[in-house]
């Protein structure tokens, strides 16, 4: 499944420790990089690892959609099919690991400024103190000691649930995805999580949080 794919990428990248987090809230608004974002601000599933990507890892997944707004969805280096399998659930995935904030849109229909050669945005946030700017674009990311001030020694997933209002116009996938849905694929992955950790070289831990 899509949780055991995304394990499987942080034992490659020789993380210890994973973390999974449903988070059900919704966010402010008001301060957002585009009006268009604010599709992107509800429920949310995380995942961390405490691995940091190395700039060869930064490489690899921002290959994913260049040239092309969606054709390239199935060719992302080493990630596969580990990072593909998000846009499940959602059509805009970000993280952040080091200094970096990484969004994708394939759709380059919702950053600003994104295209089909730039379908993304890498902002570097420990030179810049963009929790001031748009207090409500970062505030989701102030989990699991990330502050988006200093760097961040570990990387953290946020896949932003698909409403069933973006689902009418997406070009990934056209089935909405809540809150139940995650509840049911954390389900699936703790009656057959076990077995996985025995084929892991490096994750010796996995936590599962579920957020009011």
């Amino acid at each position: 499944g899509i949780i055991n794919e995304l394990i499987q990428n942080a034992d490659d990248a020789r993380a210890s420790e994973v973390s999974i987090v449903i988070n059900r809230s919704s966010y402010g608004t008001s301060s957002l990089l585009s009006p268009q974002m604010e599709s992107w601000q509800g429920p949310a599933i995380y995942f961390h690892n405490n691995a940091v990507f190395s700039p060869q890892d930064f490489q690899n997944l921002c290959k994913i959609g260049q040239g092309s707004k969606l054709d390239h969805l199935g060719k992302t280096g080493k990630f596969g099919l580990g990072f593909n399998a998000v846009y499940h659930f959602t059509d805009l995935p970000s993280f952040v690991s080091g200094e970096y904030l990484v969004y994708f849109d394939p759709h380059t229909t919702f950053l600003p400024g994104a295209s089909v050669q730039h379908p993304g945005l890498r902002i570097k946030f420990t030179r810049n103190n963009i929790l001031a700017q748009f207090p409500d674009q970062f505030k989701p990311y102030l989990l699991l000691g990330c502050d988006l001030k200093k760097e961040y020694n570990g990387t953290l997933f946020r896949f932003p649930l698909r409403s069933a209002q973006v689902a009418k116009q997406s070009e990934i996938k056209m089935h909405s995805y809540d809150t139940n849905d995650v509840e049911e694929l954390v389900a699936n992955f703790r009656r057959l999580g076990p077995d996985a950790l025995l084929f892991l070289k490096n994750i010796r831990s996995i936590k599962i949080y579920d957020m009011a």
